[in-house]
């Protein structure tokens, strides 16, 4: 008959093999562009005129990246402590094919964001990588530069 310190380490271990499927371990950064990833997306910034902005990406195409399991809006730290000052999930529509996401920020923080496309596929092979992240990373204060 188990001991109870056995039992209770096998309900630890089964705990963590079942959250373990539903986590990354790590994520990495793609280095390719968009061109050679073949993704096709528009991002626009609208300034309101009032410090506020409106960020919103439509993708036509994901591409390599496909499926994009989520899309994350990242505000990287000021300082030196390599953690975000921010880091959500946005909420996705889909509409004629097209995936679109948007955030309403001041514009400050905008000059700092970062939209990551995440995905759960090598983008060099299209093969599932369950316990791999992809992310492909949009710098937001490209496009405000260019008004």
């Amino acid at each position: 008959m188990p001991t109870r310190k056995q039992v209770t380490m096998l309900f630890g271990f089964l705990g963590l093999l079942l959250t373990g499927q539903h986590t990354w371990a790590i994520e990495f950064e793609i280095g390719q562009s968009k061109e050679e990833l073949g993704l096709k997306y528009e991002l626009s910034v609208v300034d309101h005129g009032t410090g506020h902005v409106t960020v919103v990406l439509d993708i036509a195409d994901e591409g390599k990246l496909k499926p994009i399991n989520s899309i994350s809006l990242y505000i990287p730290s000021e300082g030196k402590t390599g953690r975000p000052d921010l880091l959500v999930s946005l909420a996705s529509t889909t509409v004629d094919g097209k995936t679109k996401v948007r955030a309403h920020m001041i514009k400050e923080l905008a000059e700092r964001v970062q939209l990551q496309l995440k995905t759960r596929s090598d983008p060099q092979t299209g093969k599932p990588t369950p316990l791999t992240g992809y992310y492909f990373t949009i710098h937001v204060d490209e496009f405000i530069r260019d008004k």
